[in-house]
């Protein structure tokens, strides 16, 4: 999707960091936005910043944990704008701690926002993409954590390789079909963001990825090159697991 001006997106985590940044971005490019978070105060205060200064964006208060709220998501981009062609599912948390001593609740808190978020943005997104008859894309936001193992980051480094699974499911699925939906599935190093706030990349780098990764293509997107060896060492290693086979 090489022209991006007037095209329509939802944005989930949209009142901070990385999710922020990508509205930004897309306004920046000339498209119209539905920000969508949890933190009302902050999403309300941005959104009508971006309006003051003459950009497209709604915002709507949304737990992505909650289906209904994020189907309501979906739903405010077709009354407001007519139809919807970018979906980026970016909201997020992380916690940390040994995977045996972690609270359940705590697990369950990480995967219901950063794996079953993903999975309700897909459900209510990618039927009104289709539905546009139009080139889409669907953005979802991972981490480094989807292709290495981080230890005391168990529910995070779960929910991040869901994600890159999902979304190689959702690109062979649309692929099926024929339809013209790209999906990129993003993994961003040290951002700067609330969440790391020693991160050493910023949010508007990945913004700046993510909008090259919907107009080029980009099925894998990576921000920086800060774990290269790592990634390269594991990938190695799970290659040359496979000449091990007895039997």
């Amino acid at each position: 999707m090489e022209q991006l001006e007037g095209r329509i997106a939802v944005v989930t985590g949209a009142a901070s960091g990385i999710g922020l940044a990508v509205v930004e971005a897309f306004v920046a490019a000339g498209m119209r936005v539905v920000m969508a978070d949890i933190d009302e105060d902050n999403l309300g205060a941005h959104a009508a910043r971006l309006a003051d200064r003459g950009a497209g964006v709604i915002a709507v208060s949304a737990d992505v944990r909650n289906p209904e709220d994020v189907e309501r998501v979906g739903a405010a981009a077709v009354e407001r704008f007519g139809k919807l062609h970018v979906a980026v599912n970016n909201a997020g948390v992380v916690n940390g701690g040994y995977s045996w001593e972690i609270p359940l609740e705590d697990w369950h808190r990480v995967l219901d926002i950063d794996l079953w978020g993903v999975i309700h943005g897909i459900r209510s997104f990618v039927p009104r993409i289709l539905a546009s008859g139009e080139e889409g894309h669907v953005v979802n936001t991972a981490s480094m954590a989807a292709v290495l193992s981080l230890g005391r980051l168990g529910p995070y480094t779960v929910a991040k390789h869901g994600v890159l699974g999902l979304s190689d499911v959702l690109r062979t699925e649309l692929a099926s079909l024929g339809a013209p939906v790209g999906v990129s599935v993003v993994m961003p190093g040290m951002i700067k963001t609330g969440m790391n706030p020693i991160g050493t990349v910023s949010a508007a780098t990945v913004a700046v990825n993510v909008l090259d990764a919907i107009r080029r293509q980009r099925s894998y997107v990576f921000t920086d090159d800060h774990s290269t060896a790592e990634v390269d060492e594991r990938l190695n290693a799970i290659l040359s697991a496979r000449r091990d086979v007895v039997g």
